[in-house]
């Protein structure tokens, strides 16, 4: 499901555009991907995923979202993931076998996405666009990804 966003465009276009700037930084590195990642995020059946996308290059914004997404979906729904009704997944969308991720949910830059499965298929997906400009603010970070899954999957 893809969510009309006026202004997101410009945001969108900035963070991307400053990401390789960010790269240049000190103490950016390289990451080391496991494959098994790749495995994990095709393995969804029926349910929700969470997803955090993310490159070979991580910068220290990148692993905060991370981080932080991490924090608030385990916290918020750890019932719905001992289930299995949700999964969490990081995948790096620079290994060869999870590039068609980049397509499949319009990826501009490094994003959390839900998405919901049915036999195996994409029913929808949401990009939690506003993860970028809430990554200076935990509690806010936490509490929009928090509501914003709470919404998607239906969960009270």
């Amino acid at each position: 499901m893809k969510k009309p966003g006026s202004g997101l465009l410009p945001v969108i276009l900035v963070v991307f555009l400053a990401v390789p700037l960010v790269m240049l930084v000190p103490g950016v590195t390289a990451e080391e991907a496991p494959a098994a990642a790749a495995t994990q995020a095709a393995d969804a059946a029926d349910g929700f995923v969470a997803f955090y996308f993310h490159g070979n290059v991580r910068c220290a914004t990148c692993r905060k979202i991370e981080a932080y997404s991490n924090e608030a979906i385990s916290q918020a729904f750890a019932a719905e993931l001992d289930s299995g009704r949700l999964a969490w997944r990081v995948v790096n969308i620079d290994e060869p076998e999870n590039t068609h991720f980049i397509e499949d949910f319009e990826l501009a830059t490094r994003s959390v996405v839900l998405v919901e499965y049915r036999d195996g298929k994409v029913v929808r997906w949401a990009n939690l666009d506003k993860v970028w400009q809430l990554v200076r603010n935990k509690d806010a970070f936490v509490g929009y990804v928090q509501d914003s899954t709470r919404a998607f999957i239906g969960a009270s």
